[in-house]
């Protein structure tokens, strides 16, 4: 497999081995089921990478989508023009953002609202710093996590956006997360639900003489549902499939990606014959998901047990328990928090060699603005 590259032994672990093959393959995918790459705002925080952004806009990924102030600078430093922070900021995260706009003046940066007060802050930390940010209205379309639900107060705050004589209307974002239905019939029939509700505001601002230049899009499960339904002014917003992970494989298995990372650790101990230890604990890999946490992919047969903070304990039929120092590669259910644990990402080449490293440049949260 890619993974089991020439000079395993000398590698520190845990680490994340990701396949540039492979990632490239995934990026490709994800532009035909999008139709075109201009189609696409891809959210970054699944990779938190410069080098996979360059990769992005090698193919004419111009614009993306983010969760934090430091992934905002990271795009922008990696050379797009168009940047969403997929996020209503609050305190000081609103002078980060509009310091980050003040250093990138080349590029649009754009962030979400919900309600009144937060864009009041948002226009008056524009006015006082001088730039003048792009504000979409973040619509409830079911998740019920944030936003604001369809109707005369969506519309109300939309005006107050489109009115505003320091801030930019930017359109509508409006994420359809609470659609997990693996059966791809059902998801695409109530992603047509949630996509409807997005566009009947829409024409509802459009006939009261307000712009809404886009509307963005899906996660990477609905994502080829939407794109299905050509629209002008869509944008396509998945992130996952970079990577890809153990969770989506098994959950969406109509989705065309390849395991493109896996978590590469080492047997640690042999408290007894059919139980071993891993370095790979929750400081390694994601700790959301319920176990098990990843697929052991040289030892699928193995069952996961308890997890801390850097050790896992698995069991498996005594023939089969490894030695101490044996590799282990585990594919995560959880792709995205699992890159947030490790500073760069080894990049396997096609020839068996690990080629470089990407550094995961937006992992922190600290020094925002510096980023």
């Amino acid at each position: 497999m890619w993974y089991e590259v020439n000079g395993i032994e000398s590698l520190p672990s845990p680490a994340v081995l990701v396949s540039a093959e492979r990632v490239a393959g995934n990026i490709e995918a994800c532009i035909s089921l999008a139709g075109s790459p201009e189609r696409l705002r891809p959210h970054v925080k699944t990779h938190k990478s410069s080098s996979i952004i360059r990769l992005h806009l090698d193919r004419g990924i111009t614009r993306f989508k983010c969760a934090t102030v430091a992934e905002a600078a990271m795009v922008a430093s990696a050379g797009s023009r168009d940047i969403l922070l997929a996020y209503q900021p609050v305190g000081p995260a609103v002078d980060a953002l509009c310091a980050v706009a003040v250093r990138y003046p080349n590029a649009r940066f754009a962030c979400l609202v919900d309600n009144r007060s937060s864009l009041e802050a948002i226009e008056r930390t524009g006015a006082r710093i001088g730039v003048q940010l792009s504000v979409y209205m973040d619509l409830d379309v079911g998740m019920h996590r944030t936003g604001i639900e369809p109707g005369d107060a969506a519309c109300e705050l939309y005006r107050a956006v489109h009115d505003s004589e320091v801030l930019d209307a930017g359109g509508i974002h409006a994420y359809d997360g609470h659609i997990h239905d693996s059966d791809i019939t059902t998801r695409r029939a109530n992603a047509r639900r949630s996509r409807e509700l997005a566009f009947a505001l829409r024409d509802r601002l459009l006939y009261e003489k307000m712009s809404v230049p886009e509307i963005v899009l899906g996660g990477t499960p609905t994502f080829p549902c939407h794109a299905a339904a050509y629209e002008e002014g869509v944008a396509l917003s998945p992130g996952t499939y970079v990577y890809h992970d153990w969770g989506y494989q098994t959950h969406y298995p109509d989705l065309p990606f390849d395991m493109a990372a896996v978590v590469f650790g080492r047997v640690i101990s042999v408290p007894r014959a059919g139980r071993f230890t891993v370095d790979i604990g929750s400081k390694a890999i994601a700790a959301d998901p319920e176990q098990p946490r990843g697929l052991l992919l040289n030892m699928p047969e193995a069952k996961a047990g308890a997890q801390s903070e850097e050790h896992w304990v698995f069991t498996a039929g005594e023939e089969q328990t490894p030695s101490v120092g044996a590799p282990v590669f585990v594919w995560p259910r959880h792709i995205c928090p699992t890159i947030a644990h490790h500073d760069a990402v080894a990049v396997c080449g096609a020839d068996g060699e690990i080629a470089e490293w990407w550094n995961t440049d937006a992992r922190g949260r600290s020094n925002l603005a510096d980023t």
